[in-house]
Order: structure tokens, then sequence, then C-alpha cells
């Protein structure tokens, strides 16, 4: 198998984008704008759920009827320290669902990242970032009696913001561009496994709307 034979479909983002859009310009006309409050949010734990499209980067080759679809939705669960006003690390689980071309076949996208994030504007209620670090990735294919797992390892880097409407709750947007590696190939029949070593390069992009609570 040939990863380059995962066909996808380059369909826009945009509906997601402009839905995104409108749920936030609601909840800010609601929001009354809170003095900043530091305390809580400046160092200590935190967690988050966020509901994410999802976009893959892989090339179609034109040689095989068969492809994933390039958009999808899924969810993040991350959690982070914050060392000061500026600086946390973070932990995040990422899956996605994917449509195919065979309706009998079904597609995941899974991630594990490890991320370093910087703040600006600290103490403020819109605080933007950005952030980069390491991540584990794998597309998993699956029907009634196989799977097909590609894994490899890759490097997400994005920004987005939070606004914070307490020291304990923010809603913010996320975007994150994850380049992938795909190094490995395991293919599972059922009473047999059978894996090899690939070298395909990748990618995967998410947009997201998340819910934080600081500790």
């Amino acid at each position: 198998m040939q990863l380059s034979r995962i066909g996808t479909y380059h369909s826009s983002n945009a509906d997601r984008v402009r839905a995104l859009g409108m749920l936030l310009a609601a909840v800010f006309l609601l929001a009354t704008p809170a003095r900043a409050q530091e305390e809580g949010r400046d160092k200590g734990f935190y967690l988050g759920l966020r509901f994410a499209a999802s976009g893959l980067g892989v090339d179609d080759d034109g040689e095989s009827g068969f492809f994933v679809k390039d958009d999808g939705g899924g969810v993040q669960l991350f959690t982070g320290y914050s060392f000061n006003p500026v600086f946390s690390l973070q932990l995040e689980l990422g899956v996605a669902s994917h449509e195919t071309s065979v309706q009998a076949i079904d597609a995941g996208f899974g991630s594990f990242a490890i991320l370093a994030h910087y703040r600006f504007a600290p103490g403020k209620n819109f605080r933007p970032f950005i952030k980069g670090g390491l991540g584990g990735y794998g597309l998993v294919l699956t029907d009634n009696q196989t799977e097909v797992r590609v894994e490899g390892g890759g490097a997400p880097i994005g920004g987005g913001f939070d606004f914070f409407f307490s020291r304990h709750f923010s809603l913010g947007v996320d975007f994150t561009y994850n380049i992938i590696t795909y190094n490995k190939v395991t293919v599972d029949l059922g009473e047999v496994t059978a894996g090899f070593d690939i070298d395909e390069d990748g990618a995967q992009s998410s947009l997201g709307l998340a819910l934080t609570y600081y500790f």
C-alpha cells in the first residue's frame, strides 16, 4: 500500500470558519467585558475541550479510485500548566472522522502532541497566542474485517486567541497545522498482521472552538 494512493477532496472549510465566526461574534456581543483578573490564569493547571474541523493534506496521484475526503470533524482534549503569564506547556489528544469514497470503509485521524504556548497581552481579557511542539499521528482505515494504520511523527505549529470571561473560564479559537512524516503501515486482517516501513510526507490542519477551565 502506498500512502499517496489515498486521495483527497480539496474542498474548503469556509462554511465551518463562517459558523465559528458567527458564534464568536454572538458571544462577544452578549458578554460584558470584565476587568482582567490575573489570579487563576497566570500560573497553574488548566483543562479544555475543543470542537474542531479537520483537513487532511494527502496528495491524490489520480491512479486510484479510492480516496479519503479531505474535510472531517472531531474533538480535542487538552491540559496544560502555565508557569507565568506568558508561557505554558500543553498536552493535546485529538480524534477526527473522515468519510471515504467507499461507504463500508471508515477513516479516522488521531493525534497526540506536546506544545509550548506563548501568550501575548498578559492580564487582558483578550489574549492571542502562538504555539509549537512535537506530535505523533495516525490515519486508520477500517471495514468489517480489515484495519490499515498509517503512522508517523511530526511538528504541530499554530496560534489563536482566548477570551477570558472570568479567572476560571475562557472561550477561544485555535488553528493548528501539523507537518507529518508517515513512516509505518500496519495491516491487520484479524488473524494475520503485517507491517512495513514507508517514507511519506503528509499534513493535517484543524480549526477549533475551545472552552477552557483554569484551576
